[in-house]
């Protein structure tokens, strides 16, 4: 096979039931130049024999069996072996429509952008609704006006499936093994180094919403995981375009990680006894001291949520005093200060 301009990455665990769908999307592009890598992550059930399957079937797909290291691991085996121009990722419980790689690889193409993004639909049973749009924007962002979008994850979101990638992104850059919603600490810093973003209109992915997947259990090690995920992107981004985005979008943003962290934080006190949190607790207290003025200057925050983050950052007894007190005599939760 000639060299393909796309490697396209699927992570394959426990998703016999989906894995066709997925694979059979991929197959059907109309965008023919590329490279299927299945990284079978020691999957238990019959999915690496249907990675073979396809593999004997189709030249263009490659397999790579791995013992079991989770959804970075995979992707950054994979990256490591990766022969494209552009790197593309497609869950392996999820589809895309036959149209998506050759409209982004166009999209980047024809503008010089090292990302493309495209929309996607949330597939729940039968029925799919469209999550982003990108209408009113322009077809191409500066780097500045991409990272501004990103903060706010709303229309150009972390995810790293929706996007194709000029592989030089990728030259000091891998997906933190071990680490839930590792999207976050990761395309941002993809961000960081594209000098231009292009913008696709089309809901051309299909996330398939399913209660096992990593966002469908929200457990609090993986809240803690977001959480220092998404508070190592707030500081690098701020470090260099703190001045350049609008404040209107760091405020959205800070209230997000003040109402985050502070829920946490509460819920991180039960378990305390155990001590496993302790230096998730500091870590939480730690932002929320570094961050105060932008926390108190923040038009988003509460007066509420902004008097919670002044009174942990400088003390946690005053914080406990505070809202503690306040939460024995209401009977509301203590992870909803806000």
């Amino acid at each position: 096979m000639e060299k393909p301009e796309i490697s396209i990455i699927v992570p394959v665990y426990r998703v016999e039931a989906y894995i066709r769908k997925c694979v059979d999307s991929i197959l059907a592009q109309t965008y023919t130049r590329y490279e299927l890598i299945l990284v079978d992550d020691g999957s238990p059930d019959g999915c690496p024999a249907i990675c073979d399957e396809y593999a004997a079937r189709d030249a263009r797909v490659r397999v790579i069996h791995k013992t079991n290291g989770g959804l970075s691991d995979a992707r950054n085996r994979a990256l490591d072996q990766a022969k494209g121009t552009y790197i593309g990722f497609v869950d392996s419980d999820d589809w895309i429509a036959p149209t998506m790689f050759e409209e982004l690889h166009r999209a980047a193409e024809a503008s010089g952008a090292d990302i493309a993004v495209c929309c996607h639909y949330e597939a729940a049973g039968d029925e799919l609704k469209r999550m982003n749009d990108f209408s009113g924007y322009p077809a191409i962002l500066n780097r500045t006006e991409a990272l501004g979008e990103l903060l706010l994850d709303r229309r150009i979101q972390n995810l790293a499936w929706d996007k194709l990638y000029r592989r030089e992104l990728f030259e000091d850059v891998r997906y933190p093994a071990g680490m839930a919603f590792e999207d976050i600490p990761t395309t941002y810093r993809l961000f960081l180094k594209a000098d231009r973003v292009a913008l696709v209109d089309r809901a051309l992915y299909y996330y398939v919403q399913r209660k096992e997947s990593i966002s469908g259990t929200y457990t609090l090690a993986k809240r803690v995981d977001k959480f220092n995920g998404t508070s190592r992107k707030y500081a690098d981004i701020r470090r260099d375009y703190g001045e350049a985005i609008p404040k209107e979008k760091w405020d959205y943003f800070i209230f997000r990680m003040v109402d985050e962290g502070v829920g946490l934080y509460n819920d991180l006190l039960r378990e305390s006894k155990s001590r496993r949190y302790a230096v998730d607790t500091e870590t939480i207290k730690r932002f929320l001291k570094s961050n105060l003025p932008a926390i108190l200057s923040a038009k988003t925050v509460s007066p509420r949520l902004k008097t919670a983050a002044f009174a942990l950052s400088a003390n946690e007894w005053l914080y406990d005093r505070i809202f503690g007190t306040l939460h024995a005599l209401t009977g509301r939760d203590r992870s909803r200060v806000s």
